[in-house]
């Protein structure tokens, strides 16, 4: 079975926008995450569950459709799921996770609620935002709580406000603080096997050009994709994540290369001047994996 391509592009859809949803099947996003937490006021919060649980049951087929729900302290949890672990729904992302013990509590809940709607139990996936310092602080414990989760993503906001920064400066520079958090979550994903982790939104939709800036910056760090808030946001994403047409054919030479070599009892081999030995080797096949290649 082919694996599915790592959802660099993650567009958020407020759970109270209907008309939005209709736009699904048209957008180029890899990924959509529809909202029933910050998006949502409490008054609204009902409705919406309604209305992304329609959602689901219209384009779940077609688009990989992710719901956040509200966090585990919330007094809306249960509703929220219950409402949407359907099928069609890919999966479920908790946000402000500061602990194990949040994982495993949503990871019950979302298994009887399929064994409920007949799926599979595991068929939802599941993704952790850390987004405060306590959560930064328990990142390779949340990493490790349960085979459901896939992946973790960063939230710049609720962590810059926890931290008391501001985010985004004004003069585009991404502070060692929210540096060093993020770097933690890439080291956590890694020892705990999960996908690399996603980055949070730009909260800036017309500027792209910072846009491209912090991506390319969490890219840098270990990061493989990042929340939209706009359509206008996804291209540049696409660009910045997916490996180019150069370094792909650089790691098709080098893979080809090596495989001659090692046919020949030969654990190392130069290419284009550089000498290639499995952990160059093993970083090329990552990159024509990252590219569908």
């Amino acid at each position: 079975m082919k694996t599915a391509p790592l959802p660099i592009t993650m567009l958020f859809i407020p759970g109270t926008e209907k008309a939005k949803f209709a736009k699904i099947p048209q957008l180029p996003a890899r990924a959509f995450i529809l909202d029933l937490e910050d998006a949502v006021p409490p008054g609204e919060k009902a409705g919406s569950r309604t209305l992304v649980a329609g959602a689901i049951d219209e384009f779940g087929v077609g688009a990989r459709l992710h719901v956040r729900v509200n966090p585990v302290d919330s007094p809306y949890l249960v509703d929220d799921l219950e409402a949407v672990v359907r099928p069609g729904l890919t999966g479920v992302n908790l946000p402000k996770a500061t602990s194990a013990a949040d994982i495993q509590v949503v990871d019950r809940l979302i298994e009887a609620f399929e064994r409920r709607a007949g799926l599979p139990v595991g068929e939802i996936e599941m993704m952790a935002t850390v987004e405060t310092v306590k959560g930064v602080r328990q990142v390779f414990e949340i990493a490790a709580a349960a085979p459901r989760l896939k992946r973790l993503c960063f939230g710049a906001g609720d962590f810059s406000l926890d931290v008391g920064v501001d985010w985004p400066h004004e003069d585009g520079v991404t502070g060692e603080t929210l540096l060093f958090a993020k770097s933690q979550l890439v080291l956590a994903s890694r020892m705990a096997g999960l996908e690399p982790p996603h980055d949070s939104v730009y909260p800036r939709y017309d500027d792209l050009d910072a846009l491209r800036r912090e991506a390319t910056e969490s890219r840098r760090l270990g990061f493989l994709g990042k929340h939209a808030i706009h359509p206008s946001q996804l291209p540049v994403i696409d660009e910045v994540y997916r490996p180019s047409t150069r370094q792909v054919e650089r790691a098709r030479r080098l893979v080809a290369a090596f495989d001659e070599a090692e046919a020949h009892g030969k654990g190392a081999v130069g290419v284009d001047g550089e000498l290639v030995d499995y952990p160059i080797l093993y970083r090329a096949r990552d990159i024509i994996a990252e590219a569908g290649a």
